[in-house]
């Protein structure tokens, strides 16, 4: 069943990109992000009311849940900023590399690589240096990188935490967290700026509720996936999202990157997977 569910979150995480990337470049980060959070909050809720959970009365649980989230939110805020502003198929797949920092820490807390692993990680670092470069000579680098790579070190510590989460606060209740704890840093940040929600588009709309609909199964999926198998295994086929992303991209967003790029993120994808096995 881990095997399951870590590619049907691989599925919601991949088509949720997309549809992130596209409300973004319309209305940008901070819209996005309370519109997408918003419809993630009530698809979660809906998850919760079928299933009839009741909140745990375990604060420390409560507690974990939290601070798990605030990381996650920050990678949140990192994930939306470089789909606004990146190439999506480079910085999918370098947000997909979250894999290598989920196994480092497993590697830490008493997890041993085998060689195929180590091999992995090798090819990601060298992937994300080779899609990362800009093309023609061009100096510099390819926009929203640096914000990818943030976001795969956040999200790769979130992924690790989920697996001591779930037992004590159940399988919903962390995703819920982290849509209400995101969905409040966009209200805030609005507030800051003095700005108020706009009014979404007739072609907006499918795609923010996809999105909300979409990233919060795939982190229900991922949750229920860990609970029940090795991380490691579930963080592997979970990971490759950014093959479904770059997909849609180059199908619907006619993006076109330099041979030296696609063998870069091709390598990143190899590497993620040999990571986790």
């Amino acid at each position: 069943m881990g095997i399951l569910f870590g590619l049907l979150a691989a599925l919601g995480w991949g088509g949720g990109d997309f549809a992130i990337s596209q409300v973004t470049r319309v209305i940008g980060v901070t819209q996005a992000m309370f519109y997408v959070q918003l419809f993630g909050i009530v698809a979660i809720s809906a998850v919760l009311l079928v299933r009839h959970d009741l909140p745990p009365t375990d604060l420390s649980a409560w507690g974990l849940g939290i601070a798990a989230n605030v990381v996650n939110v920050g990678g949140t805020l990192l994930l939306y900023r470089a789909f606004a502003i990146g190439t999506l198929s480079i910085v999918s797949p370098i947000v997909s590399s979250f894999a290598l920092i989920t196994a480092l820490l497993a590697l830490l807390t008493g997890e041993r690589p085998g060689l195929l692993a180590l091999g992995g990680a090798a090819l990601v670092i060298v992937g994300v240096v080779i899609a990362a470069r800009s093309p023609g000579g061009v100096a510099g680098r390819p926009r929203g990188v640096i914000e990818a790579m943030g976001a795969a070190v956040c999200i790769g510590i979130y992924c690790w935490s989920i697996s001591y989460i779930t037992p004590t606060l159940g399988i919903a209740w962390p995703v819920l967290i982290g849509r209400l704890m995101a969905f409040l840093v966009a209200m805030a940040l609005m507030a800051r700026s003095g700005s108020r929600p706009v009014r979404l588009g007739r072609a907006v709309w499918p795609f923010a509720v996809g999105a909300g609909v979409l990233d919060t199964a795939a982190f229900l999926c991922f949750s229920v996936g860990v609970s029940g198998a090795y991380v490691s295994v579930v963080t592997a086929l979970a990971s490759i999202f950014s093959v479904v992303t770059v997909l849609l991209a180059w199908v619907f967003l006619r993006e076109r990157l330099s041979m030296s790029q696609w063998a870069g993120v091709a390598g990143l994808l190899v590497g993620v997977l040999l990571v986790s096995l």
